[in-house]
């Protein structure tokens, strides 16, 4: 793979990251944003390469917004929003810049922060390391005490370059009243390049801030024929099914597996299925030709798959054709899957995914024909090109970034005004961006706050509040911080 030099000084560490969150765990340390719990102040700046309609680089009033027709289901998220819950803030008027306010920080490589569904203010933040720490009202730094710990490959301590681990979360729909979570990881002590992992647990019998961890169950695993591009971000979707994201596998140019274009394989897809067993083993067609399945696990494929009953598709399979989705977020309003999925030598790419969308790796990379492949680059944003793949609501060329974060669509009450903006970012940039899809147009916000630190994940609570977690390193050594912080107006 041909990588880039970025405008970072770091050069060491910004070519090893260019490869595309390949290496999700080190930062920058210019311009590092306050930790004094203050909101940050840093200037909007723009110059981002779209391919988006309407581009503008300032903050304006965003059109409102409007749902895709997704065939996700019927929304049921807003159970849970601000429709229902009072507001914790004190509502801003007009149209404030965006910044970030410092949550808390001391951990170890923060790649989700998600609220607990009825007690918002609790913030479950999940370490690659291989810890769930829970931060209570009140606290600013990571508690030594763990929801959950589990050995993962490239365990604790581990320094940049790593990007298998503990990757996703996700509480039962029903949780606290069912009261499983799931995990997506990387087992530690897996001959050769480990599967990542789906398994539920239990919480520990009276007791809310610890998972019983001998009661895991394996749900589903994807095999990965190399170490990086495992993808490993898990949702709920308001349709109550599972959403599993994963990369292509590892190495350059999809090559040799070519999984992005192989429909038999969960590789390089957006998998749905129910968790609840079936009673009939299921072997997803991960493998490939490099490994063995696992002939234990139990799930149930529901029957409004897209491709059920399609002798060509393994039947989990949602969407295709991502390269590495780090992170996707629901838009907790409609259901829209917003979906950041990592470019490798040109573009970067967001997605709003659609049931049976097919997006275009290793044929594309964002709209543009992937190494002179013969393609149809017309089609508008978002939109189903004349290959019947569907482009980006936005990309960006390596320019501006070299590894997309997916973040979150803002639902809060602090800024009304922000009403369905989606933010995210970029691990080597160290940006926050916004835009706003319609379902059909797309308005670029441009680059509106420079973080100073590298944006690992993503994050959200049932306030309709944004999460950002960011890691700060020395560059080829050991990470010194990982950071969370809430998407908020500047101070």
């Amino acid at each position: 793979m041909n990588c880039v030099w970025l405008r970072f000084s770091l050069a060491s560490f910004a070519l090893l990251a260019a490869c595309g969150k390949d290496e999700p765990s080190g930062t920058g340390t210019e311009g590092a944003s306050t930790t004094d719990g203050n909101t940050t102040s840093a200037t909007t700046t723009a110059g981002m390469t779209t391919t988006t309609s309407e581009p503008t680089t300032s903050m304006t009033s965003p059109p409102t917004s409007t749902s895709a027709d997704t065939t996700v289901g019927e929304s049921t998220m807003g159970e849970t929003d601000t429709g229902e819950l009072p507001c914790p803030y004190t509502p801003v008027d007009g149209m404030p810049a965006i910044g970030l306010s410092l949550v808390a920080n001391g951990f170890d490589r923060p790649v989700l922060a998600l609220g607990h569904p009825t007690q918002p203010d609790r913030l479950f933040v999940v370490e690659q390391g291989g810890h769930i720490r829970i931060l209570e009202p009140g606290m600013t730094s990571a508690p030594d005490d763990a929801f959950l710990e589990i050995e993962v490959s490239c365990g604790g301590g581990s320094t940049i370059g790593c990007e298998r681990g503990l990757l996703g979360f996700a509480f039962h729909p029903d949780f606290p009243t069912d009261p499983r979570v799931y995990i997506a990881y990387s087992p530690a002590g897996t001959a050769g390049d480990p599967p990542t992992r789906v398994s539920e647990f239990m919480l520990a019998a009276g007791d809310e801030n610890h998972v019983d961890m001998s009661s895991e169950r394996v749900v589903i695993e994807g095999a990965q024929p190399a170490g990086n591009h495992n993808g490993g971000m898990i949702a709920f979707g308001p349709d109550g099914y599972l959403y599993f994201g994963l990369g292509d596998g590892g190495n350059a140019d999809d090559d040799p597996q070519q999984t992005g274009r192989d429909p038999s394989v969960i590789l390089a897809k957006i998998v749905r299925i129910d968790v609840e067993p079936d009673g009939t083993p299921d072997n997803p067609v991960s493998c490939y030709n490099f490994c063995d399945p696992n002939p234990e696990l139990d799930y149930t494929i529901p029957a409004d798959n897209p491709f059920v009953g399609n002798d060509d598709f393994a039947p989990e399979i949602w969407a295709w054709g991502f390269r590495n989705p780090w992170r996707f977020a629901f838009d907790p309003a409609n259901g829209d899957l917003y979906v950041g999925d990592v470019g490798q030598d040109q573009v970067e790419e967001v997605d709003v995914a659609v049931a049976g969308g097919d997006y275009g790796w290793s044929v594309m990379e964002g709209n543009n024909c992937f190494q002179g492949a013969d393609c149809d680059t017309s089609a508008a944003p978002g939109a189903m090109n004349g290959d019947m793949m569907y482009t980006p609501i936005i990309e960006y060329d390596h320019g501006a970034g070299c590894s997309v974060t997916g973040g979150g669509v803002y639902r809060s009450c602090e800024v009304p005004a922000w009403d369905g903006v989606y933010l995210y970012g970029d691990y080597c940039a160290g940006n926050l961006a916004a835009l706003v899809w319609d379902g059909s147009t797309v308005t670029d916000l441009g680059n509106v706050l420079d973080v100073g630190e590298r944006l690992l994940g993503n994050g959200w609570n049932a306030y309709g509040d944004v999460f950002i977690t960011t890691v700060d390193a020395i560059p080829n050594g050991p990470i010194n911080d990982g950071l969370v912080y809430r998407v908020a107006p500047q101070q």
